[in-house]
């Protein structure tokens, strides 16, 4: 760690200031020990997000792509139809409800996010359709690949709330300290 020294009339305070950013790696299981494929992992803590300068769900082949997704409170998602047939993209759940209508192959709509949930996507003319969205209020944050595993970089010491969140309603939280370079953390979902 460096040290600042700072003088206040003739007293002296010697503060240690850390000198690095960790990255954060883990895994995440399921209840049934599987691992957590697409689970949103994030820490929670003082420092707030920024709004995403681009994020964008596309609609190809009858299916939303990305499945699962992360954005920031304030970014506007951009809502492709790259397909041969009308969709509708709609959601009525926790962080925001909208209703974007039918529109053709080529056209494409926004929805700004302005509250930090999940956000359940789905299409009214193919009831196979979804995706979900959550809508974060920070910078630390990542998704899960098909074995469970995650990577966050760049995350000042301190203290934070480590979330995790499933579609299958599995979710995780747990106080964790970030004060060494390369943390690793395990976690186990539950079903509340």
């Amino acid at each position: 760690m460096n040290k600042i020294l700072i003088l206040f009339s003739g007293l002296c305070l010697c503060l240690a200031v850390p000198d690095f950013a960790a990255d954060l790696d883990g895994g995440a299981v399921l209840p049934n020990k599987r691992p957590a494929c697409n689970a949103v992992v994030f820490l929670e803590g003082s420092k707030k997000s920024d709004p995403m300068g681009k994020a964008v769900l596309d609609q190809r082949d009858k299916a939303f792509s990305p499945h699962v997704s992360v954005v920031t409170v304030g970014t506007t998602v951009e809502f492709p139809n790259n397909d041969t047939v009308f969709h509708n993209v709609f959601a009525y759940f926790d962080a925001k409800k909208f209703d974007l209508g039918m529109y053709p192959r080529g056209a494409s709509k926004k929805v700004t996010f302005e509250k930090s949930g999940p956000v359940t996507i789905l299409c009214n003319v193919h009831s196979e359709m979804s995706a979900y969205i959550m809508v974060v209020d920070t910078p630390y944050r990542a998704i899960t690949d098909k074995l469970g595993k995650f990577h966050i970089s760049n995350i000042p010491p301190g203290t934070y709330t480590l979330k995790t969140w499933h579609e299958s309603g599995a979710v995780s939280k747990q106080s964790i300290e970030i004060k060494d370079k390369n943390p690793n953390v395990s976690i186990a979902l539950s079903r509340k």
